[in-house]
């Protein structure tokens, strides 16, 4: 009998050039003022490791995690991207 392997669960990646020190503040209109708090918090939160060389921060979650993270640089307008930057 076969035993069954464990999945992983898919590894995203997105890219920014940010400082981790960064404020995400949402400005939707509904919502507008409301602080998410930093970068570093919002990983710390979600559980999504970073890491930052020359400038651009890399992150890397499970899908899920990762969705939650976007969702906050969306709302806050702030840039980012799935291809890595030079």
């Amino acid at each position: 009998m076969k035993q069954k392997e464990e999945l992983k669960p898919d590894e995203q990646k997105i890219y920014s050039k940010i400082s981790l020190d960064h404020a995400l503040v949402d400005v939707r209109i509904a919502t507008w003022g409301q602080k998410f708090g930093t970068i570093r918090q919002v990983c710390a939160q979600y559980g999504i490791k970073y890491t930052e060389t020359n400038g651009v921060v890399e992150f890397s979650a499970p899908k899920l995690r990762m969705q939650m993270l976007v969702e906050k640089l969306h709302f806050s307008r702030t840039y980012y991207c799935k291809r890595k930057l030079v």
